[in-house]
């Protein structure tokens, strides 16, 4: 097939995208830039560049897509080509589309990152399954096949994909989604020393959209009570544990039944934030969500807890903040609190800590038991 080349304009650009209407796609090479050419196409227009080049005695081509027309016209591609250009003359060129890792293939190895990062640390693989739910939804489908050295090529496609997921989503969907994006780039990065050092998210304005962790006001408490009156029982359970336990959410969720000692009428939350196993003990309101609990799994205590997304006036750690605020209230010892909510305790060994809970040290059981009788005299 005969290559037409000739010098390239916008203007020839706009008359052939209204000329092929329902036709072919056109291909045109510039004669002023050689290896750049566009493709017209009825839905897109795209810069491509194309460069033979041999090294350590092996010949290869690299083509790298440089960005769409109209966001990048003529002038800026052909700087964009002579850049890389530059690059395969230093001796440094891209890696063909054959060889070059793309975004989907990125994706297995961050997943598998995530995962190695969760069994070292003995918890769950929470986030590397909420990396796969975002990647299935809107990333795959919008840039799966595209390789990580065009995305960071093409700040701009990137910059529109926030904003459309923004629109579809919500602005918390589009942050996580770039924050991803750029994450298992740098992750990337250290096994390919041959990607651009920008990130593809290096034009995205994010919204620093993050959820309400204000805790309940006083006169709040019945219309939470209500909202989560009409859950499943376990749904129910779990978010009032929370709330007379201050656990932090992910902490709740790790909770298995062998964790629970009714006898010692003790909890045990394993690898807190903390980095220690901390004993909570169990006032009479706690012991009853947990029974309310029982037989919806033999392993854990709320199983699927990580995917609730029911709407409530709070949730999550803003459930933390108002356990936090009854205790103030009360006027509980501030240690206390912190011991109860598992706060690290500088100079204070934690199996001291927890040796006194197992005994009923100073308080922390007549802390927690009125701290639970509050909240429920509040729920109403």
């Amino acid at each position: 097939m005969t290559r037409k080349i000739r010098k390239i304009t916008d203007r020839q650009v706009e008359a052939i995208r209204d000329l092929i209407e329902d036709g072919p796609a056109e291909v045109m090479w510039d004669s002023k830039v050689s290896g750049l050419f566009v493709r017209v196409g009825r839905h897109k227009i795209t810069w491509t560049f194309q460069k033979e080049y041999r090294t350590r005695g092996k010949r290869g081509t690299t083509f790298r897509r440089l960005g769409f027309y109209p966001s990048m016209g003529v002038v800026a591609a052909r700087k964009a080509a002579l850049m890389y250009a530059g690059q395969i003359a230093a001796g440094k060129p891209m890696p063909g589309l054959r060889d070059a890792t793309t975004l989907d293939q990125a994706l297995v190895e961050y997943d598998s990152h995530l995962r190695a990062q969760s069994k070292q640390r003995g918890k769950p693989a929470t986030w590397a399954r909420i990396v796969q739910s975002y990647a299935r939804l809107h990333l795959s489908p919008s840039f799966g096949k595209w390789t990580l050295a065009e995305l960071s090529g093409a700040p701009a496609m990137v910059r529109d994909f926030h904003k459309s997921v923004t629109k579809e989503a919500g602005p918390g969907a589009a942050d996580h989604c770039c924050r991803i994006l750029a994450a298992l780039y740098k992750n990337m990065a250290k096994l390919d020393r041959s990607l651009p050092p920008q990130s593809p998210c290096s034009a995205v304005k994010y919204h620093g959209y993050t959820p309400s962790t204000a805790g309940l006001a006083f006169d709040q408490f019945p219309d939470w009570c209500r909202a989560v009156g009409v859950l499943p029982p376990m749904k129910q359970a779990y978010y009032r544990f929370c709330l007379l336990t201050g656990a932090r959410p992910g902490e709740a969720v790790r909770i298995k039944w062998a964790d629970v000692d009714t006898r010692k009428r003790t909890v045990v939350i394993r690898q807190s934030k903390s980095g220690a196993d901390i004993v909570v003990p169990l006032s009479s309101a706690i012991a009853r969500e947990l029974k309310r609990a029982r037989g919806a799994d033999d392993v854990r205590v709320f199983p699927g807890a990580e995917w609730f997304k029911d709407e409530l006036p709070a949730k999550g750690r803003a459930l933390r903040r108002t356990y936090r605020t009854v205790a103030a209230d009360l006027a509980v010892n501030e240690v206390l609190t912190r011991l109860l909510m598992g706060h690290s305790m500088s100079g204070i060994n934690q199996s001291y800590i927890n040796a006194l809970v197992l005994t009923g040290g100073p308080g922390l059981r007549e802390a927690q038991r009125k701290i639970s009788q509050r909240i429920v005299t509040l729920l109403g």
